[in-house]
């Protein structure tokens, strides 16, 4: 899916530029610049766009917990989005407007950290082990998501305009893993049998039957026209619930995911 948005990203940055370089005169070439229907809809207050762009951001506890020690690092790695969307603009100077999209997107992020008595469960000879970690932790999330944005747009100008609503996505798969090392496991209570990884031992974690199924949140954002038809959009959503299911208990932090979106979009 992450390799079908990416090209799909690709193929729409290519397209009006490769448009652009072959551009003909269209009264030579008796070629309307636009669709009648498209023309005819246009005048009625609609609006379709096609967007595309990446997610940079995390999923991202409510404060900064007392477990973590020390972020060793962060990688948001490459989240793709592929949206197409329809906007309906009212009244006689059409600043106001209600836009309804779908989009298909990915939201993923890895983290090194060093953490005391972190509540998770290990894979230990097969077996796995709840308890309390001190040391060095590996977190990789990642879930892809189809979308559905509804948002209530407000143009500035004719060439920026800003939104703000609210989002729905049903998680179509997702990652929840990682490893530690360096460090020891006090096993079910923090005063528990100490279990110790060191000299590069590694004991992983898996939590991906445990994700949410569903996500909701806010979304705020804006665009601004840099040609007839190409725009350069950015938002930022924020999602109420946890990555997690309700009934699991493991980790004990919750987990929000915040991402901003920055791309591009094509409106016909």
């Amino acid at each position: 899916m992450r390799n079908i948005i990416l090209s799909a990203i690709l193929f729409i940055a290519v397209f009006p530029l490769s448009a652009s370089a072959h551009s003909y005169d269209s009264d030579t070439l008796n070629v309307p610049d636009r669709d009648e229907n498209l023309i005819l809809m246009t005048s009625k207050g609609w609006e379709w766009e096609i967007n595309a762009g990446l997610n940079i951001g995390g999923a991202t506890p409510l404060g900064m917990p007392r477990e973590l020690r020390k972020i060793k690092s962060y990688n948001p790695l490459l989240n793709g989005s592929l949206e197409g969307k329809v906007t309906k603009w009212w009244g006689h100077d059409r600043k106001w407007g209600t836009s309804l999209g779908i989009k298909f997107e990915t939201k993923a992020m890895k983290v090194n950290a060093d953490v005391k008595n972190y509540h998770t469960e290990i894979i230990r000879d097969g077996d796995r082990v709840s308890g309390y970690w001190t040391g060095f932790v590996n977190i990789k999330y990642s879930s892809t998501f189809m979308t559905i944005p509804v948002t209530v747009d407000y143009r500035i100008s004719p060439r920026w305009k800003v939104r703000a609503g609210g989002f729905f996505s049903l998680r179509t798969d997702g990652e929840f893993s990682g490893y530690v090392k360096d460090g020891y496991l006090r096993s079910g209570v923090p005063t528990g049998e100490k279990i110790v990884y060191s000299d590069g031992q590694r004991a992983a974690y898996e939590f991906d039957d445990d994700l949410r199924r569903t996500q909701w949140g806010i979304l705020i954002g804006g665009s601004w026209r840099a040609y007839r038809h190409f725009s350069v959009n950015a938002d930022l959503t924020y999602s109420f619930n946890n990555i997690f299911r309700s009934n699991f208990t493991t980790v004990r932090n919750t987990l929000h995911p915040l991402y901003l979106n920055i791309g591009f979009g094509y409106s016909f």
